[in-house]
């Protein structure tokens, strides 16, 4: 079975969802040790299974240069988001991270020439409009939670900006390629805040990592990155708002938390939003 490029990010971007669960639960590391744990066992777990290994490290310098500047924005917006959901809260960074689909919208329309479709814009309004019913955003009360909003923001701007390069400049590089390249340029940048700032490795920050590596960063942007070269930049952010829901769903079944009915109707737009754009538009038939 085959997947559609659409339902490649739906997934991918469901495995995401898991991203806040784990920040909080392996709260006794570091950010920056949950962001070097998980890049270094998803590049090595990449590394042993691609059976070309050595030709991963045969690019040439200009690609290098295009790879390396691309995954520092990938850096800069996972650092961002998870100092986002510890200084604020998982709703409200997860809310904010969802502006992406607005913001690539914008930036494809100056960056990718792509013509505005009504359809993918409205969907990306109404996407926001779920997602802000979802969260509330009410609760503003210090500089910390202030600041933690502003982080969500760049990572959301930074999320938006990277997968739209990656489609213009990337496109000859498979999704674990591109996974591989991006962990092995940030966790140089990474290992002089995890000297200074480790935390504990305790069992459920180890989990955490695994959880991490494994499924949020192989598996999701894998799915993802492959997805992504197969339909237009203008749908990626809003078929990524499937991970805001995923969390609402864990929590009904696991932890019996019946979301009110203001939640139930952003879901709900949510999913309006993702099937609207991956409606694929009649082909006119041919005359016999």
């Amino acid at each position: 079975m085959t997947l559609s490029g659409e339902l490649k990010i739906i997934l991918g971007a469901a495995l995401f969802a898991l991203i806040p669960i784990c920040v909080v639960f392996g709260n006794d590391m570091s950010v920056f040790g949950l962001l070097f744990g998980r890049l270094l066992l998803a590049s090595l777990l990449l590394f042993i299974v691609d059976k070309n290994r050595l030709d991963l490290f045969k690019i040439k310098r200009k690609e290098a240069f295009k790879l390396f500047f691309w995954s520092q924005l990938m850096l800069g917006a996972m650092i961002s988001f998870f100092f986002a959901i510890k200084l604020s809260s998982i709703a409200v960074s997860s809310a904010l991270l969802g502006t992406q689909p607005v913001i690539v919208v914008i930036l494809a329309i100056f960056l990718m020439k792509e013509k505005l479709s009504i359809r993918n814009f409205i969907a990306a309004i109404i996407t926001l409009i779920g997602i802000f019913l979802i969260t509330g955003l009410e609760e503003v009360t210090n500089s910390d939670y202030l600041l933690g909003e502003v982080l969500a923001i760049s990572s959301s701007f930074l999320l938006a900006l990277n997968f739209i390069l990656q489609k213009k400049y990337l496109g000859a590089y498979s999704g674990q390629e591109l996974v591989f390249y991006s962990g092995l340029s940030q966790l140089p940048f990474l290992l002089p805040f995890v000297i200074i700032y480790p935390g504990q490795l305790t069992l459920e920050s180890s989990i955490s990592i695994v959880v991490l590596a494994v499924l949020c960063t192989v598996f999701a942007y894998s799915l993802i990155y492959n997805g992504v070269k197969e339909v237009p930049v203008q749908k990626i952010g809003i078929l990524q708002s499937v991970e805001y829901i995923l969390p609402i769903l864990i929590g009904i079944f696991f932890f019996h938390e019946m979301p009110t009915l203001r939640i139930l109707t952003g879901m709900i737009i949510i999913i309006f939003a993702c099937l609207l754009v991956g409606l694929k538009p009649k082909l006119k038939t041919k005359n016999a």
